[in-house]
């Protein structure tokens, strides 16, 4: 990953930079993350994509209005985009616009060797090549889902595990591939599950860091697999991705503390690996269908 992105982001709207300008950024082994937001100005804000090898999902969460536009500056126009929508920038081509009205997005910037790679786990050629026409607008449900998805990582960083942006981060460069790749994803082979020390000894690393902190990458090393190779062999053995699994972990161990001690729920929170007792909450709720606080009264009943 191109750690410099994200500190180069704010340069992205020029020389005039929106007074209302917020930005926000998570950062993942393969993708980083961003939601720009900016209230509408008269006049318009001139926009810029700084050159660098790699892609970027432009995703709309409001209605934007056509602009003018320019690829590497040759002017086009750039069509009217719906909420939901979003663009696809080989970011190999500068691209500038002028944007007439506020802008709330979702920017997520992958990089050509985070494609490269996934490639490669495929059994694909290894271009980290995408097919992105200028002036397109894509519209895809998957897509706009896990962008959405992003926003809460956005926002609280800290309540993110590696392990659920490693998932993130697959799908999204699966969906990218499908979509938009030169060669067609092949099917997933048939293939059995782990071998009975590879469980073991992936269970026995994540339940050692329940707070997620070890990723997918690490996971799959330890096994002898790729990434992708050991996120289907797992859930081919347990039923549940990897991701699933460590989350019924956490919930279960939260549930002995409740029952057994008296600590309070922030600290049981922290203890189970979650970032603070809201999150030990809504995820707890999901899986029970009860308040943290609920469940232990009524089972110490």
């Amino acid at each position: 990953m191109d750690h410099r992105f994200r500190h180069r982001f704010d340069k992205f709207v020029g020389v005039e930079r929106p007074p209302t300008l917020t930005v926000s950024a998570f950062e993942a082994t393969d993708f980083v993350v961003s939601r720009v937001q900016w209230e509408w100005s008269d006049g318009g804000h001139p926009t810029q994509f700084d050159r660098a090898d790699a892609y970027m999902v432009c995703l709309q969460r409001l209605d934007l209005p056509a602009q003018p536009y320019w690829a590497d500056g040759r002017a086009m126009s750039l069509p009217a985009i719906r909420r939901g929508q979003f663009l696809l920038l080989d970011l190999g081509t500068e691209h500038a616009s002028l944007v007439p009205s506020a802008v709330d997005c979702v920017s997520i910037y992958a990089s050509r060797a985070a494609l490269q790679r996934f490639q490669a786990e495929h059994g694909m050629p290894a271009t980290g090549q995408l097919l992105t026409p200028l002036g397109a607008v894509h519209d895809d449900e998957a897509i706009r889902h896990l962008g959405e998805a992003l926003l809460p990582a956005i926002e609280q960083p800290r309540a993110a595990s590696r392990l659920w942006a490693d998932h993130v981060a697959l799908a999204l460069l699966s969906r990218l591939t499908a979509l938009h790749g030169t060669d067609a994803l092949p099917a997933s082979a048939a293939r059995g599950g782990l071998a009975g020390w590879q469980e073991r000894r992936a269970k026995e690393m994540m339940l050692s860091q329940l707070d997620g902190r070890i990723g997918l990458e690490t996971l799959a090393a330890e096994c002898r697999l790729s990434r992708s190779h050991f996120a289907r062999a797992f859930k081919a053995s347990t039923g549940v991705s990897p991701l699933r699994w460590l989350s019924l972990q956490r919930v279960e161990r939260a549930k002995i503390m409740l029952l057994n001690t008296q600590l309070p729920l922030d600290q049981i929170a922290v203890a189970c690996g979650f970032a603070d007792a809201s999150h030990l909450a809504r995820v707890f709720v999901r899986a029970t269908g009860q308040q943290p606080g609920a469940w232990r009264r009524s089972s110490r009943l």
